[in-house]
């Protein structure tokens, strides 16, 4: 070797090493030496972290964490979908513990207070049924008013949720009704 490749000012003249990216482990101050990449020859420990200024963090990755499903429906849509039926008035999916209105859709006045109540209604069915010893699960509820039915659907999934449709009583159909509620339990997806 020569004295000019050895001399302080050749070696002023390199480029600085690039900062390595700060780890999730090492931001927490955890020691890594003893891990080797393999880029290190056998024998030698991995060069410890000067101080926290030396190290660079990189920037999260805007690679999402999750990847939607392209095939799911939206709520909004499944609900719309719902009203689809002649007579319908409004539909809406229900916290059958709560009373409170996930999704609405359609134009009937008052949903929100009717789903509430709704709620209170199948609870009611279901303490009855356990009273009475009976395991099996309700389909759908019908009440039916002056000029309106209602259909309370819990969902097979998740029966602590409900659809509830609200039909005009003389333009809309029980069994389009119902039939539509089984369509759109297949659709909803929680």
């Amino acid at each position: 070797m020569s004295a000019e490749s050895r001399s302080p000012v050749r070696t002023l003249l390199r480029p600085a090493p690039k900062p390595r990216p700060m780890s999730f482990a090492a931001s927490l101050g955890a020691d890594l030496s003893s891990l080797s990449d393999g880029a290190s020859p056998k024998g030698s420990s991995a060069e410890p972290l000067e101080s926290a200024a030396a190290v660079v963090e990189t920037a999260p990755s805007a690679q999402p964490v999750a990847v939607a499903v392209e095939d799911r429906k939206s709520l909004e849509s499944v609900l719309d979908e719902l009203l689809a039926f002649d007579g319908s008035i409004g539909v809406a999916l229900v916290d059958g513990q709560t009373g409170m209105v996930l999704g609405e859709a359609g134009s009937a006045t008052n949903l929100g207070l009717s789903a509430a109540g709704a709620s209170v209604i199948l609870r009611a069915r279901l303490e009855t049924n356990k009273a009475l010893g009976r395991p099996a699960d309700i389909a759908d509820v019908l009440i039916t008013l002056s000029s309106q039915v209602q259909i309370i659907h819990p969902l097979s999934k998740n029966p602590q949720l409900f659809l509830y449709m609200v039909g005009d009583k003389v333009k809309s159909s029980l069994a389009m009704a119902r039939y539509k509620a089984a369509e759109a339990d297949d659709k909803i997806r929680l």
